[in-house]
């Protein structure tokens, strides 16, 4: 069993000086309050106000009331919630792994934060080569797009990327090319075996180049993404009046100089878009790059094991547990309701963690909980639940922090499998929250 770490606050020096930041006080004598996600997307800072410890529940009270929320037709429950100190107020199953869906998401983002750093990018270049070839080398770039995008998540794109490189092979004089893409940096195969094989036309493969999530413009998934994006690239290049001789795979010379390049967005930026839309190829793509960091292979195997090894050195990780993900599609996958809720605590705590605080949807107001807590005995819940939804069929979970009527802040996790309908645990789950939302509770 995972014991409940006791996290000390750590404060910025100022939170002017730190753009990302989110400020919350652990100790007794700070209440947080949590501002609002501003329209740009950007991480929204959670201020600090000094003044006396908001009351908590008495976890008596805080039982009966989260008993009174029916679990039927949810055939396994686990919560944990806890202050953010961990203090246990209340506890069912929480011990026990179960499927947690995309609330994994937290612990692969908090594991590429801590190898990546926030500020770090990912490069998609262009080669060339002392024979007519060019080379499309993908950096795993997980937001990179074919047309250029208006989204300040999306700074690069294959119709800038193609801009540059005409523009160089003309300043050289070359009017025609050989397309060799390379997507060598990730490796191993681009579709999990523990995924399930009916998703395969719609749920992207992850690869180190590929463009738009991997996603045709039908909505299906491209079955290469990399060949997908140096044809789209291709296309670029001709309509700009270059001559494409050919398109194929190859590996891109360690010493060609390169003639253009698109940068990304920081992994920062990466992980608020991650968190809030639960993007499963962008999840894949961090967890492939932290595996690099660590030094492991960036595959599906090594970037489970990346995420694993983080746990683990956080303290966090327990027998019975198991991730074949960074996405947490994987059905196989466990993880407990309190390694989830660990780790928002730590995520709270740490002011490097800032980037996953601020992506976490708040219900009835963005993200995929921007629709959630639609109904009045959820409504309390709405503006000041900050949760990462998890759904697969038949089950869901939610993790984050909540804010009480009283304005203590209440760390919680709970995840329901083996249901008829993920429906009907969203409603579980919406509702308990509801509950901590409303305390009270003495």
């Amino acid at each position: 069993m995972v014991g409940m770490r006791q996290f000390s606050p750590r404060w910025f020096a100022s939170l002017a000086s730190v753009p990302l930041a989110v400020a919350l006080a652990l100790g007794p004598a700070v209440t947080p309050s949590v501002a609002s996600i501003p329209a740009d997307g950007t991480t929204p800072v959670v201020a600090t106000a000094a003044e006396a410890a908001a009351p908590l529940p008495d976890p008596v009270v805080l039982a009966t009331k989260l008993k009174k929320v029916s679990t039927k037709g949810i055939g396994t429950v686990g919560l944990l919630v806890t202050t953010t100190d961990g203090t246990v107020l209340a506890d069912r199953a929480a011990d026990v792994p179960l499927t947690p869906a995309s609330t994994m998401k937290v612990l692969t983002t908090m594991a590429a934060l801590d190898a990546l750093g926030p500020e770090r990018t990912f490069a998609t270049r262009v080669l060339g080569s002392a024979s007519s070839r060019i080379y499309l080398v993908g950096g795993g770039d997980p937001l990179l797009t074919d047309k250029t995008s208006t989204s300040s998540y999306k700074p690069a794109s294959l119709q800038k990327l193609a801009k540059a490189t005409v523009a160089a092979l003309k300043a050289a004089g070359r009017t025609s090319v050989r397309v060799r893409y390379d997507a060598s940096l990730f490796t191993g195969p681009t579709w999990s075996s523990h995924w399930k094989s009916k998703w395969k036309g719609w749920e992207a493969k992850v690869a180190a180049l590929e463009i738009d999530s991997g996603k045709l413009s039908s909505g299906r998934a491209a079955s290469n993404p990399a060949k997908t994006a140096a044809t789209a690239f291709a296309k670029r290049l001709k309509a700009a009046g270059i001559k494409v001789i050919s398109v194929a795979s190859g590996t891109a010379p360690a010493d060609g100089p390169e003639l253009a390049r698109v940068t990304s967005t920081t992994v920062s930026r990466i992980i608020h878009r991650t968190l809030l839309i639960s993007d499963n190829v962008a999840a894949e793509t961090l967890s492939r790059h932290a595996a690099i960091a660590r030094g492991a292979d960036p595959s599906f195997t090594g970037a489970a094991g990346a995420v694993q090894a983080w746990l683990a050195g956080r303290g966090l990780w327990t027998s019975g547990m198991r991730i074949l993900d960074g996405s947490g599609l994987a059905p196989a996958s466990k993880l407990t309701p309190t390694v989830l809720a660990s780790a928002i605590r730590l995520a709270l705590a740490e002011p490097e963690f800032a980037p996953v605080v601020g992506g976490l949807p708040v219900a009835g107001k963005s993200g995929t909980l921007k629709h959630r807590f639609d109904d009045a005995s959820e409504k309390a819940g709405r503006q000041v639940v900050h949760a990462k939804t998890g759904t697969l069929s038949g089950l869901a979970a939610l993790a984050g922090y909540v804010t009480t009527a009283d304005g203590a802040v209440l760390v919680f996790a709970e995840i329901g499998n083996d249901s008829y309908s993920y429906y009907r645990v969203y409603d579980w789950l919406d509702r308990e929250a509801a509950v901590l939302a409303g305390c009270g509770c003495r």
